[in-house]
C-alpha cells in the first residue's frame, strides 16, 4: 500500500465536512487519499456520516470509532454505513481487539489501533500486530510529548524502532501541517493523518496538495 493523507474530519457540521471532501477530490482524486469520520462528527451523525462521506467521495473512509468493547456492534454499524476501516484504543482488552480483527478481516474490512494513551506504545504495538492489527496509530503531537515528558524527536525515534519491530502499516497524527510531513515518511510512516491544517483552511484542497508533494506525489 503506498503512503496514504488521512484527512480527518473532526466536525460537528456534516455539511461542513461534506463540502471540504468534495473540494479535496475533486483536486486531487481518491487515489492516495483516506477520508476519516472524526469522532465528533461520529458521534453527531453516525452512520448517516460516514454513509454521505462514501456515497459522495467514493474514497476509503476511516470510522473513528475509538472502539473499547463489543467491536463485533460498532463494527457492523459503521462498515454496513460503507467504512473500509474503523479504530479500536489500543487501551481496550485484547479480546476485544482480537475480536475485532477477526470480525473485520471477515468482511474485508481493516482495523487501526488507535494508541493515544497508552503508557507504553512501543510495546503494546508490538503487541497488536501480533495480533493481526493492519494500522498502528501513532501520536506524536505537543500534548502526547508533554504527557509522556519526551521530545519530538524521541517519539519519531520510537516510530523507527516500531517500524523495524512490525509489518503493519504506522500512521502517525498530532497537530500535524505541511513542512512537517517529509520526515515523517522518511522514517517509515505509511499513513499521515492530517485535520485542522486542513479543515481550518480557507482552500484545503491547496493544502492537500502541499502535503501529498511532500509525501512525494505529484
Amino acid at each position: 500500500m503506498p503512503g496514504k493523507l488521512q484527512v480527518a474530519l473532526d466536525l460537528l457540521e456534516l455539511t461542513k465536512a461534506v463540502e471540504i471532501s468534495t473540494r479535496i477530490v475533486s483536486a486531487v482524486t481518491c487515489e492516495n487519499l483516506w477520508i476519516e469520520v472524526g469522532t465528533p462528527l461520529l458521534k453527531s451523525w453516525g452512520k448517516i456520516a460516514v454513509k454521505a462521506l462514501k456515497n459522495i467521495t467514493d474514497c476509503f473512509i476511516v470510522a473513528d470509532t475509538k472502539t473499547m468493547d463489543v467491536p463485533e456492534v460498532e463494527g457492523t454499524a459503521v462498515f454496513s454505513a460503507g467504512a473500509d476501516a474503523y479504530t479500536i484504543l489500543a487501551v481496550a482488552d485484547d479480546e476485544v481487539v482480537k475480536e475485532g480483527v477477526r470480525f473485520a478481516h471477515e468482511k474485508g474490512k481493516i482495523v487501526i489501533a488507535d494508541l493515544i494513551n497508552h503508557p507504553n506504545p512501543l510495546k503494546r504495538g508490538v503487541e497488536l500486530a501480533n495480533y493481526g492489527v493492519d494500522v498502528l496509530l501513532f501520536h506524536i503531537g505537543i500534548s502526547v510529548q508533554k504527557a509522556r515528558g519526551v521530545s519530538g524527536k524521541d517519539l519519531i525515534n520510537e516510530v523507527r524502532e516500531l517500524r523495524r519491530l512490525v509489518s503493519s502499516k504506522i500512521s502517525v497524527a498530532g497537530g500535524l501541517k505541511p513542512g512537517d510531513i517529509k520526515p515523517l515518511i522518511d522514517s517509515g510512516v505509511d499513513i499521515v493523518i492530517v485535520g485542522g491544517a486542513i479543515t481550518k483552511s480557507p482552500e484545503p484542497e491547496n493544502v492537500v496538495k502541499q502535503i501529498l508533494e511532500e509525501m512525494g506525489y505529484g
